[in-house]
């Protein structure tokens, strides 16, 4: 089973585990559903950016308008 796990050790201790998945159970489609967000936000930046190789440490994230934050 594929997932994503963040644990804050503290007072409280939060643990939090996603598990992204199609309607068929498909870990894998799942997984490309939720990359592709950031592969179609990433692409105004691409077209600006110099030619080259980029990874995914390269492309800013950057915040949902309207959600945990974001501006609309």
């Amino acid at each position: 089973m594929g997932a994503h796990r963040v644990i804050v050790e503290g007072r409280p201790r939060i643990e939090v585990t996603l598990e992204a998945t199609d309607e068929d159970g498909n870990q894998s489609a799942g997984g490309n559903a939720t990359a592709v967000g950031r592969l179609v936000g990433a692409v105004d930046w691409l077209v600006a950016a110099a030619p080259g190789l980029y990874d995914a440490l390269d492309v800013p994230l950057r915040p949902i308008p309207g959600k945990l934050g974001g501006t609309r």
